[in-house]
């Protein structure tokens, strides 16, 4: 349980230090006062990025009074520190003042966000679709982050390859179907979609809720993986890129209906929620704790029915919870009597 969060160059903080004594924590107040920014803090110290954002520049504070620009992050918990530290591509992490590698940094920390943004996110982008499935398994498996790097560049260096023999198609004719450097890669890109496709098939079967479930959507369709990608070589050397592949799988969300083709707006963050909850599950299972919940505003375009079964208090004691919300009796009563509440009006 976090005991205390401080924010050094954080967004709009300059410095802010809060102690927390609560299982469930409400940051309210108008727009632009930072209730977002306190729980991104808090999902990238303990997940290692932000949810919104790959580039440093975009959080941290540039107006502070030293000419460094850097971030600076803490949290406590009932015996342990852990600072976060970025300043350009410099990184730095440690566990009670001293240097420490990220696999021990994140083994005993992981968060959850819940947002508008992300619901929408989930619905339009296929990209992010799979990045929900991968972040699980990342969170219960720090082996498959090195997986993803390793077919990441395994992908650019075969489509690098494919650009180089698509040149020589147009220039000759010639379709290098067996070219033995095209063969190399392939081979690599094969061998790494394997272990991606297997471990996402498998979290996919955990994430069943009463009749929700997720249908997983392969781009090579019911063909075998090997031989749809031998099969693609030709199409793949045209077009100077890899067509099929972990990289343009997807999925959707069946819950009598395709949720993302004809659910409401209103099913769509229900359903959303949902899976935030079973994923909470699933690293409970694995890793036997809960992760940290940060739900970011989820009430705004819920109506008071939804928003109790999202706010449904046996849920949320499971794990600390951190909402950001902008006025704070928009939550259900048996929350607000058991929550910490932070106006940050007054901050």
């Amino acid at each position: 349980m976090i005991k205390k969060i401080k924010l050094t160059n954080f967004r709009k903080f300059k410095n802010l230090d809060l102690d927390i004594d609560k299982n469930i924590v409400v940051f309210y107040g108008n727009n632009a006062q930072g209730k977002s920014s306190i729980l991104e803090s808090i999902y990238l110290i303990t997940n290692g990025k932000s949810p919104w954002t790959i580039e440093t520049e975009d959080y941290v504070n540039t107006e502070q009074i030293e000419g460094e620009k850097y971030t600076r992050i803490m949290i406590m918990d009932d015996d342990t520190e852990y600072s976060f530290y970025k300043s350009g591509n410099k990184r730095l992490l440690k566990i009670n003042n001293s240097n420490t590698t990220p696999s021990k940094f994140f083994a005993n920390t992981a968060s959850v966000i819940f947002s508008p943004e992300q619901i929408e996110i989930l619905m339009i982008s296929s990209t992010k679709r799979r990045d929900f499935l991968d972040e699980i398994i990342s969170t219960v498996d720090y082996t498959y982050i090195e997986t993803l790097k390793n077919f990441r560049k395994v992908l650019k260096q075969r489509n690098a390859y494919l650009k180089k023999l698509a040149k020589k198609f147009y220039d000759s004719g010639i379709i290098a179907r067996n070219d033995p450097q095209l063969n190399f890669w392939t081979q690599q890109f094969v061998d790494l979609s394997k272990i991606i496709l297997k471990k996402r098939q498998e979290i996919i079967k955990d994430m069943v809720i009463d009749s929700l479930h997720l249908e997983y959507v392969k781009s090579n369709g019911t063909t075998d993986f090997e031989e749809a990608v031998e099969n693609a070589k030709r199409r793949d050397i045209a077009t100077g890129c890899t067509n099929i592949g972990p990289h343009r799988d997807d999925w959707n969300i069946i819950d009598g209906k395709n949720i993302k083709k004809f659910g409401s707006r209103g099913e769509k963050r229900l359903a959303i929620g949902k899976l935030i909850f079973k994923k909470q599950e699933i690293i409970k299972k694995i890793l036997n704790y809960y992760p940290i919940l940060l739900l970011d505003d989820i009430a705004s375009e819920l109506d008071q029915k939804n928003t109790e079964k999202i706010f449904n208090k046996e849920i949320i004691d499971k794990q600390q919870t951190f909402i950001a919300i902008i006025n704070k009796d928009d939550l259900p009563k048996d929350i607000l009597d058991n929550a910490q509440l932070f106006n940050l009006n007054d901050l």
